[in-house]
């Protein structure tokens, strides 16, 4: 069976005031300690699954650009001995400041063949104030790996303190000189207790308003469109066709498996959730234990439900034919109609949302849920 693989690699030199994600601060003795325990995850799984394709690997964070070279060589061969690998895409998460040329040069040799730069923001002051830095040569570090990598990719935050237009002209003039291949423009995430959140609820830190942030929003797309970039999911743009195959394959619920903590996977119709937890996680693999927090396998109903949310990411959106023959096919069809009138576009037997759809992308994803819950309901009595 075909399946991507994501590789969880959590440490840190700085941990960013914003980050939600499973982090600890660089240690040379816990990553030793984490390397092996990673091999032995990936032998535990694919104990009982040895016929695994890989076509695509993800190395994320955390900061992969931070973990030794060596391991990473050494994940690639576990990789290698235990399944079919054939992948057409590795990507590695990278900061500006690991952009240093005996680096680029290494992970070329590994097979990295794509990179992703947390970029977050040109403006110094504003990742100040969010606990992370960016070196003072970040265009040159940039242009170094934009002749190195076939596929470059910038991810930037909207929504930071202090964001504003002159900001935001400054991270759009740094993609118009460097032209990556690929652009995520990601929001703010203000769900999660970070640090920053923590500091914008006792008001110590101050947010842009609605106002500002939907005004700044459209100046993304309109630049974005304008350069040529295609948006092909809510945050994600590219060209010359180089969009993230990995990422896509998540986004279409396509099999996936994670490794490390925090990490999740899709295979098979497994969904599960490793511990975010080193501990927990270290304990687990010391038993002969996969690590999971969370594991179950879906029935046809939540297939369908992770089917949608997933896929009406995508601009392209889906095929009703990509869901499950289950009885609650043509209710659930009924139900989108009804509940995302307005938000999404029905034709040829294929649901994508429309540009209020990827607006409100947060009501649509409720409102699934809600349908979810009134089918449940029905074919439960």
């Amino acid at each position: 069976m075909k399946a991507g693989v994501y590789v969880h690699l959590p440490f840190c030199k700085r941990l960013c005031h914003y980050c939600d994600f499973a982090k600890m601060k660089e240690d040379p003795e816990l990553i030793e300690k984490y390397q092996h325990l990673l091999l032995k995850e990936m032998e535990l799984w694919f104990k009982n699954n040895p016929s695994v394709i890989v076509e695509t690997l993800y190395f994320g964070g955390g900061s992969p650009s931070i973990y030794p070279v060596k391991y990473i060589q050494q994940l690639i061969d576990k990789l290698r001995t235990l399944t079919n690998f054939s992948p057409v895409e590795i990507t590695l998460e990278a900061n500006p400041w690991e952009l240093e040329m005996n680096k680029i040069k290494s992970w070329q040799v590994l097979g990295i063949n794509r990179l992703s730069v947390g970029v977050q923001s040109v403006s110094a002051s504003i990742l100040k104030k969010v606990g992370r830095e960016s070196p003072a040569d970040l265009l040159n570090r940039l242009k170094m790996a934009k002749d190195s990598f076939d596929i470059l990719s910038f991810d930037f935050i909207l929504g930071l303190p202090g964001e504003s237009e002159k900001n935001l002209e400054g991270n759009l003039g740094l993609i118009k000189e460097l032209f990556p291949q690929h652009i995520s423009y990601y929001f703010l995430d203000t769900d999660h207790d970070t640090p920053l959140m923590k500091n914008v609820h006792s008001g110590k830190i101050v947010l842009p308003d609605a106002k500002t942030m939907e005004k700044l929003y459209e100046q993304v797309k309109s630049n974005l469109s304008a350069l040529g970039y295609q948006r092909y999911e809510i945050s994600s743009w590219q060209r010359d066709g180089m969009l993230c195959k990995h990422n896509v394959n998540y986004w279409k619920n396509g099999d996936y498996i994670g490794f490390g903590i925090s990490a999740g996977g899709h295979f098979k119709r497994l969904r599960y959730v490793n511990t975010t937890h080193f501990e927990e996680y270290e304990r687990a693999i010391a038993k002969n234990l996969l690590p999971r927090a969370y594991s179950v396998f879906n029935d046809d109903l939540q297939e369908d439900i992770e089917t949608l949310f997933m896929s009406l990411r995508l601009v392209e959106g889906l095929s009703f034919e990509k869901l499950t023959n289950s009885r609650h096919k043509l209710t659930l069809i009924e139900a989108l109609a009804k509940k995302l009138s307005g938000f999404a576009i029905f034709e040829n037997g294929r649901i994508h949302l429309n540009e209020a759809g990827f607006d409100n992308s947060r009501l649509v994803f409720e409102r699934i849920l809600e349908i979810r819950e009134g089918i449940t309901d029905v074919f439960s009595t």
